[in-house]
């Protein structure tokens, strides 16, 4: 997810897509900021070091550059490029440093990536995590909304007790495994309640008050753009 994602990002920046660069740069900000202050042997401040403004620079270039069939993943080869433009801005400047780069440009990809900062990875990661769910919660919002429900209803509607959830999970997972069943619901917007109280035992009264949880359950269990959710099929 975390890949896809980011290659999703970085071809609309390669295409030309100025918001989508500007995206990739601000959520790579921590990191052109880190892996420049290695090189540096220094901390570095956007407002006072010049170092920052290459390293954007060959950030730029390095989104321009880049091919998906390379064997390095993004974040090594935007280190490599960063290294270089600021190798070759400490050697038109020998007399600013006094400490020469140690890093060698063919290092490995492993080689590099240890030098890499986990924190600024982890929480560009969680970001992305966030993101993605926030479009499968917007996806999962259109798709209740052919059924008229909205999230809201599945918030003031959620079964408390356990035995309750697991009664209804049943009832939905009956019709997920069913493709009678799951082709009525998705032709109809309505439950199959007759064939479901034959199968489950629950009453007609049980399937109406819950209706909108079993269908938004079903949803969940049979679409696999909506897998993320399953994890809150407990409890909305």
């Amino acid at each position: 997810m975390f890949s896809f994602t980011l290659n999703r990002l970085l071809q609309r920046a390669k295409n030309g897509d100025e918001g989508a660069r500007e995206e990739l740069i601000r959520k790579h900000r921590d990191f052109i900021a880190r892996v420049s202050s290695r090189i540096c042997k220094r901390f570095l401040c956007w407002e006072n070091d010049d170092e920052l403004s290459i390293a954007l620079l060959a950030f730029n270039e390095a989104i321009d550059s880049y091919h998906f069939d390379r064997r390095t993943s993004f974040s090594s080869f935007a280190y490599t490029v960063i290294h270089r433009r600021l190798t070759d801005y400490f050697r038109k400047n020998p007399a600013k440093y006094e400490l020469l780069l140690s890093a060698d440009q063919d290092d490995t990809e492993d080689s590099i990536s240890s030098l890499l900062d986990r924190q600024a990875q982890d929480t560009y990661r969680d970001q992305l995590q966030r993101e993605k769910m926030a479009e499968t919660i917007d996806l999962f919002r259109q798709r209740l909304s052919c059924y008229d429900i909205t999230l809201e209803d599945l918030f003031n509607c959620s079964p408390r007790h356990q035995d309750t959830r697991e009664k209804l999970m049943q009832a939905a997972m009956t019709v997920a495994h069913n493709p009678v069943l799951l082709n009525h619901l998705e032709n109809t917007q309505r439950l199959p309640a007759k064939q479901l109280v034959t199968i489950t035992g629950l009453s007609h009264r049980v399937l109406e008050k819950w209706r909108k949880y079993i269908i938004a359950t079903i949803l969940i269990l049979t679409d696999p753009h909506l897998s993320a959710l399953k994890r809150f099929t407990k409890g909305f």
